[in-house]
């Protein structure tokens, strides 16, 4: 939930930058994703370090524990703004908490006996999610020798998860109903990483943003094609698996608009930015529905009945 709002947080504020908007829905947003962050990270560490250690060593609940880091990052990089030493703290904390995780997970894979009806899409996050949104961070924080290293990192890690996702995607049985909406993650490597390389090479796009760009038109497409079997679930808490992959694509091609600035450019931008906000907003609605009739975590819905 907190990763989904932040995503939301740093498209407003980006647009802020980019297109003249106040920074004040940004900045809102921004402080709700503090407060929720803070909120569940207090809640989930209550429940005791066996509890967590136990997610860690788990390989379907292990790499969501990306997430509150990925949160952090976006939200040291926006406070920057505001208190730039206390931003780039927060950054660079995260960072290191990031790299500790992953190599800490990837250790626990490979003592072998992985299932492989485990693996999916969120097996991204704790490789080229941390990376990719860390070099956007740094980048942000002026750290940009840092931005390079995280960058290439997560290259290295999207190509090698690549492979082992989309093999148990197209040649295993289809992933529990709960899970479904976690396949939006997959369209999420090259949006953070786009967004993550236009910081590292300002200007006009080379090579790199092209292919980049074909990538992601071609994620797009395929969650085009998943749009049946999304419309066939009933709500989930995992619905929010679509809210940072969708404002990470929407502000990477934000990015592209205002680089090469078509006709329409204006008309664009706001369709893609009302479009995100729109879902986010439902699927927060949703949740919101789904805590005061006390089933949000119950077990017809996770099981997704």
């Amino acid at each position: 939930m907190a990763l989904g709002l932040a995503g939301l947080s740093a498209l407003w504020l980006y647009v802020a930058g980019a297109f003249g908007v106040a920074t004040a829905v940004g900045d809102a947003l921004m402080l709700l994703t503090a407060v929720t962050w803070l909120v569940l990270m207090i809640a989930y560490v209550r429940q005791g370090t066996r509890r967590i250690l136990a997610d860690a060593r788990d390989a379907a609940a292990g790499p969501f524990l990306a997430a509150p880091v990925m949160s952090a990052l976006v939200l040291g990089a926006a406070l920057s703004r505001h208190a730039p030493e206390v931003g780039r703290v927060i950054v660079v904390v995260s960072l290191a908490a990031g790299v500790l995780l992953c190599g800490w997970l990837i250790g626990q894979w490979m003592t072998g006996g992985l299932d492989e009806q485990a693996v999916g899409p969120a097996f991204y996050l704790p490789g080229s999610g941390i990376a990719f949104v860390g070099s956007e961070a740094a980048s942000t924080v002026g750290l940009h020798s840092v931005a390079a290293l995280s960058f290439g990192i997560g290259a290295l890690a999207w190509v090698l998860t690549t492979s082992t996702v989309l093999r148990r995607l197209c040649l295993r049985r289809r992933l529990a109903p709960a899970l479904i909406p976690t396949l939006a993650i997959d369209a999420a490597p090259v949006a953070v990483a786009g967004n993550a390389y236009f910081l590292l090479h300002p200007g006009l796009p080379d090579v790199v943003a092209f292919a980049l760009a074909g990538y992601a038109v071609t994620m797009v497409v395929a969650q085009v094609r998943l749009l049946p079997l999304y419309r066939a679930l009933r709500y989930t808490p995992s619905f929010w698996a679509f809210t940072f992959p969708c404002a990470a694509m929407a502000t990477f091609w934000l990015r592209w608009l205002a680089i090469e600035q078509p006709v329409g450019q204006r008309v664009y931008a706001w369709i893609l930015i009302v479009a995100t906000t729109c879902l986010v907003a439902a699927i927060a609605a949703r949740t919101i529905v789904a805590v005061a009739r006390g089933d949000l975590l119950s077990p017809s819905a996770a099981a997704g009945d």
